[in-house]
């Protein structure tokens, strides 16, 4: 994984202080925003994974952008559904604790629901790129919800997943401390900007190198000049008879 290169090639494209203006503004947008900044993020990945050299998309295509972004949240909202029922439950030993006949069963009960929810949280964010990347390569729902590849997946390229959710983190927190420098305006560029980041660098796990261009076809050397054959010996006269 080139953890540089997922830094440094947003500034590459000529275009790319118009690329962050617009993705900043979008993101200001209500529930639209989101879902059309997930759909920037999936063409980003499929053209990483292509081997484009300006992988950043442009800003064009708008509903396709928004129906993809749509249903990668419907992917990923599915797979959070267990988050948001541990979490609801967790709060039921809080609500019922002033009962202290069954305070130590409550308590065992939330400490249980307190176990699951951390588990599975790290399980969500560890098969979370194999979803995506999934969808991004095949655009079909159902690749996000095939267990078996998507954990075979992220055994096979685990190392690089933590890689991923560390610079993650990383690039958050440099795109908020700029983007508070820059008198908190700027936060909304800076942090898409970490968006992208992240976009590139998902999109970098289990990559395969490009397929080299084949070379041409090897000319056919021009064949030697033939040397020329020495003229034949002229026949001899006949000896005279004595």
């Amino acid at each position: 994984m080139d953890i540089g290169k997922s830094f440094s090639y947003v500034f590459e494209d000529k275009k790319w202080i118009e690329k962050v203006l617009i993705g900043g503004l979008v993101s200001l947008i209500p529930f639209l925003g989101t879902f059309l900044i997930d759909g920037y993020v999936v063409e980003l990945v499929r053209n990483v994974r292509r081997h484009d050299p300006t992988p950043l998309p442009e800003w064009d295509n708008w509903g396709e952008k928004l129906t993809e972004g749509l249903k990668l949240f419907v992917i990923l909202f599915i797979w959070s559904l267990p988050l948001i029922f541990l979490g609801i439950l967790s709060f039921f030993p809080l609500a019922m604790s002033g009962d202290s006949d069954s305070s130590g069963i409550l308590g065992v009960f939330g400490l249980c629901i307190s176990c699951f929810l951390f588990f599975y949280t790290i399980i969500y964010f560890l098969v979370m790129p194999a979803i995506v990347i999934r969808y991004a390569e095949t655009g079909d729902i159902a690749s996000g919800f095939q267990i078996g590849e998507i954990f075979d997946f992220t055994k096979s390229h685990l190392g690089e997943i933590i890689i991923y959710v560390i610079v993650l983190w990383l690039a958050g927190f440099v795109a908020g401390l700029v983007g508070i420098l820059l008198c908190g305006i700027g936060l909304i560029f800076t942090m898409f900007w970490a968006t992208l980041v992240s976009g590139h660098l998902l999109a970098q796990i289990g990559l395969k190198p490009a397929p080299a261009t084949p070379a041409g076809p090897t000319p056919i050397a021009d064949p030697e000049p033939t040397a020329e054959l020495p003229e034949p010996f002229e026949s001899l006269p006949p000896k005279d008879e004595d």
